[in-house]
C-alpha cells in the first residue's frame, strides 16, 4: 500500500485485538489516480476472518464493558482517539489524495473533520440529550437509550476518512462494538484511523477493521449478530444493504446518491451563481453525493450565465492531486473514468452538446475536464453520473423550475440562486433534504444540523445527534401494578 510518500506498506486487518494480513489478494490493482501507475493489489478478509471479527464484536457486546462505562468515561476515550488521529492528519490527507485523486488541500480539510467528529462525539456524551420521565400509574416511567449491539460501518472511497470517522465516532459514543470496512479503492486512511483507535486503548473487541470488497461488506451486513449497519455509497449497493438488513429487521442508515439541481432564477447574481456552479462541479472532482448534477437556469439569463461559467472553466488548472497549483484533480480509477466517459457519450448520442473548455494535463491519471451538456430535455437526464459532469436545462417560470428540480427519484441536495425572498419561495417547493440558497459548499449549513435524504438518496438522517441516536434503541421501564409485600 502506498503511504504518504508513495512507498509501500502492507495492508492489515485489526481483528480480535490482533493485527493480521487479509487472507485474500484480489485481482484488481489500486492505481495512483493522478499518475495511473499501480500502487497495490486490493485485499480482502476471508470467511474465517470475518467470522472472527463478528464473533469478537458479539462477545464484546455481551460482556458489556464498553457500554457499561459512563458517558463521561466514553467521552475521555473519544478525546483520546481525536488526539491520536491528530498526529496522523498529514498521512491521512496524503493517502486519500493519492488514491482518490482529490486535491491535497481538500483532503487536508476532510482529515480535520476526523478529529472534529470525535470531539463532537465527546461533547455530545458530556451534554447528552435529556429525556424526561413520563408519569405512570405508580411512579415515573423511565425512558432509556441503549446501544443496539455490534455495528457494521461500510465506508465509501470519496471522502473516506471523514465519513468513516463520523460514523465510527457516533457508534462508539453510543456504546456499540464496531467493525469498519474501508473502501477497497481507498483503504489507506481507514488503516491509519484504525491505528489511532487502537492507540487510544479501548476495551477488547470494541473496535475492529476488516479490509475487503463488496463481498466482505455483504458478509458483515447479512450476519444476524450485526445489530445495525451504516453505509455510504451507490444506489445499487445501498439497495443490497437494505435488502440484507430487511431479513433481520435491523436498522440500516443509508446515504446514497443524488442528481442534485442548481436552480438559477432570473434575479440571481450571475457571478455568484457561476462560482456556485464551479464549486458544485469541481469539489472532490465532482465525486461527492451533493455535487451538481443538473443546472436549471431561467431562459432569460442562460446565455450570460453560461458565458460566465465558461470563463471560469477556462481558468481551472486540472492537475496532480499533490500539486498545490492544481484547482481540480482526476477521478478515482480507470473503471470510474470509463463509466463517466460512457455517460458523456450517451448524452452526446441523444443530441447533447458538451461545453468543456478546461485543458487536460499531460499526465497519465484519470482526468476528465468538467463538462456541461446542453441540448437535452430535463427528463433525459434523471440519472446520477457521479463525476464532473452536469446537464443544463432552461425554464420559463418558478413552477417549471420546481417541477424540473423534483424531476428525479433522488432528493439529497439542491441549490437556489436568486433574490433571497424569491429563492426562499422556490426552495420551499423543492423535495430535497438539504437546500442551500446563493452558495454551494461541501460543509453543512450548521455543524449540528441534520443531513437528511429523500427518495432514492437514502434512508434515515445523518448528523452529530442523528447518527449517534441511530446506533441506540429505546427501552421503557415502569411499574404497572402493585403487590403487597410478602411477610414471612
Amino acid at each position: 500500500m502506498a503511504d504518504a510518500q508513495g512507498s509501500l506498506m502492507q495492508l492489515k486487518n485489526y481483528i480480535n485485538n490482533d493485527w493480521q494480513a487479509p487472507a485474500i489478494t484480489l485481482d484488481t490493482q489500486v492505481c495512483h489516480a493522478s499518475e495511473g501507475r499501480p500502487l497495490f493489489y486490493q485485499m480482502a478478509s476471508d470467511a474465517a476472518q470475518i467470522e472472527n471479527a463478528i464473533a469478537t464484536a458479539h462477545i464484546a457486546h455481551a460482556v458489556g464493558e464498553w457500554a457499561a462505562l459512563s458517558s463521561a468515561e466514553r467521552a475521555v476515550a473519544m478525546d483520546a482517539i481525536a488526539d491520536a488521529i491528530g498526529k496522523r492528519l498529514e498521512a491521512i490527507a496524503k493517502a486519500d489524495a493519492i488514491c482518490t485523486g482529490v486535491l491535497l488541500k481538500t483532503t487536508s480539510q476532510v482529515a480535520q473533520i476526523c478529529v472534529l467528529a470525535f470531539r463532537a462525539a465527546a461533547n455530545l456524551l458530556r451534554n447528552p440529550p435529556v429525556r424526561q420521565p413520563f408519569a405512570g400509574p405508580h411512579g415515573d416511567v423511565i425512558v432509556e437509550r441503549l446501544p443496539l449491539g455490534p455495528a457494521a460501518i461500510i465506508a465509501p472511497w470519496n471522502a473516506p476518512s471523514g465519513i468513516t470517522c463520523h460514523k465510527l465516532a457516533s457508534a462508539l459514543a453510543a456504546g456499540c462494538p464496531v467493525i469498519v470496512k474501508p473502501s477497497e479503492w481507498a483503504p489507506q486512511s481507514g488503516q491509519l484511523i484504525a491505528e489511532a483507535v487502537v492507540e487510544a486503548g479501548l476495551p477488547a473487541g470494541v473496535f475492529q477493521l476488516a479490509h475487503g470488497n463488496g463481498a466482505t461488506g455483504a458478509a458483515l451486513v447479512a450476519d444476524s449478530r450485526i445489530a445495525a449497519v451504516s453505509f455510504t455509497g451507490g444506489l445499487q449497493a445501498g439497495r443490497a444493504v437494505a435488502a440484507a438488513c430487511a431479513r433481520d429487521i435491523k436498522p440500516a442508515q443509508l446515504e446514497l446518491g443524488g442528481n442534485n439541481p442548481i436552480v438559477v432564477l432570473e434575479d440571481a447574481d450571475i457571478d455568484a451563481a457561476a462560482e456556485g456552479i464551479i464549486n458544485g462541479i469541481t469539489t472532490l472532482n465532482g465525486q461527492w453525493c451533493r455535487a451538481l448534477g443538473r443546472l436549471l437556469v431561467h431562459e432569460s439569463v442562460a446565455e450570460s450565465l453560461l458565458s460566465a461559467v465558461t470563463a471560469r472553466l477556462e481558468e481551472i488548472r486540472l492537475g496532480h492531486a499533490l500539486d498545490e497549483a492544481s484547482t481540480m484533480g482526476p477521478v478515482v480509477h480507470k473503471g470510474h473514468f470509463e463509466l463517466v466517459q460512457q455517460a458523456i457519450a450517451h448524452y452526446e448520442a441523444l443530441g447533447g452538446h458538451c461545453l468543456r473548455p478546461t485543458a487536460l494535463p499531460e499526465l497519465e491519471g484519470y482526468f476528465i475536464a468538467p463538462t456541461l451538456i446542453t441540448g437535452l430535455a430535463a427528463e433525459q437526464a434523471s440519472e446520477e453520473i457521479f463525476g464532473p459532469v452536469a446537464t443544463v436545462h432552461t425554464f420559463s417560470d418558478d413552477a417549471e423550475a420546481i417541477d424540473q428540480a423534483n424531476g428525479t427519484p433522488f432528493g439529497l441536495a439542491a441549490y437556489v440562486f436568486g433574490e433571497e425572498q424569491h429563492a426562499w419561495k422556490v426552495a420551499r417547493g423543492i423535495r430535497a433534504g438539504n437546500i442551500k440558497i446563493n452558495a454551494v459548499s461541501m460543509l453543512n449549513l450548521n455543524p449540528m444540523a441534520p443531513r437528511p435524504a429523500w427518495g432514492l438518496s437514502g434512508l434515515g438522517d445523518e448528523g452529530v445527534v442523528e447518527t449517534f441516536e441511530f446506533f441506540r434503541g429505546t427501552r421503557i421501564i415502569g411499574v404497572a401494578g402493585t403487590m403487597e409485600p410478602v411477610h414471612g
